[in-house]
């Protein structure tokens, strides 16, 4: 028998800044059920969807075409292709999707240099400007040199914000099961980056960047529907010494006034 689990369903609108599509029904479901007014929709590599982005654009379209004024799209560059294949590419994603983020993955396969990475944030500049916020998954694949420890986000998130620091970056997944120590400190350190919440571990990262920053740091995501929504919102209304308005911020208004910048 399923565990029901003691959660306040908050009265107030939720902005859900990670998920992705899924059975439709299912999907319309967890919206009403969880209150979610606005969310993001995200490319994911249980899809493919970097890997055939053309693929991404009409799954995704339908999701579109029915919440156009609830769903923010978020598209995808493809790093096997050079600087004017990802504009044509970038602009087909704006025309049949409006996509108003990127997403980054490391499974892309991307190099950590501003040499490498420039030409593809030149295409992105080009078509939508540098108000479009980037979206970095942040769990590095493990290597063997490392002895298969996770790569902190100052080698790699930290290095992507460094170069291109005209663009709004938010840190995926609460900075990765593996390397969400100290998260706060880019945070603080790159007043352009914010802090997406779904698969954080433990509260503690989520805590540190609301003492220690301030509560429009933090973005609420579900990851649905590979994470359980139910979990990740009794995640955040269990932070500790965190008051009522700061997790209003996160569940609701900060995605907003990112959005507006």
């Amino acid at each position: 028998m399923r565990q029901k689990l003691d959660l306040n369903i908050p009265k107030y609108k939720i902005f859900d800044f990670h998920r992705h599509i899924s059975n439709l029904s299912e999907f319309e479901q967890n919206l009403t059920e969880f209150n979610i007014d606005k969310f993001c929709l995200m490319p994911t590599t249980i899809e493919n969807d970097f890997e055939n982005i053309s693929s991404y654009i009409e799954n995704i379209k339908p999701y579109y075409e029915k919440y156009k004024d609830r769903a923010l799209i978020f598209g995808a560059l493809d790093f096997s292709n050079d600087y004017n294949y990802n504009r044509e590419l970038l602009e087909k994603q704006k025309k049949n999707i409006n996509i108003r983020g990127i997403k980054l993955h490391p499974d892309q396969g991307f190099e950590l240099t501003k040499k490498f990475l420039k030409p593809y944030f030149h295409a992105i500049s080009d078509v939508f400007g540098y108000k479009i916020p980037i979206y970095v998954h942040t769990d590095w694949p493990l290597k063997e040199e490392q002895r298969y420890a996770p790569d902190s986000i100052k080698n790699t998130f930290d290095k992507i914000v460094a170069n291109f620091s005209d663009f709004n970056f938010i840190m995926g997944h609460a900075g990765g099961s593996g390397a969400y120590l100290n998260v706060w400190k880019s945070c603080k350190k790159f007043p352009n980056v914010y802090l997406e919440t779904s698969m954080s571990p433990v509260t503690s990262p989520l805590e540190e960047v609301i003492w220690k920053i301030g509560p429009q740091k933090l973005l609420f995501g579900s990851n649905y529907p590979y994470c359980a929504t139910s979990i990740e919102l009794v995640k955040l209304q269990s932070l500790y010494k965190i008051s009522e308005e700061d997790i209003r911020m996160a569940l609701e208004s900060n995605a907003e006034v990112l959005f507006s910048k």
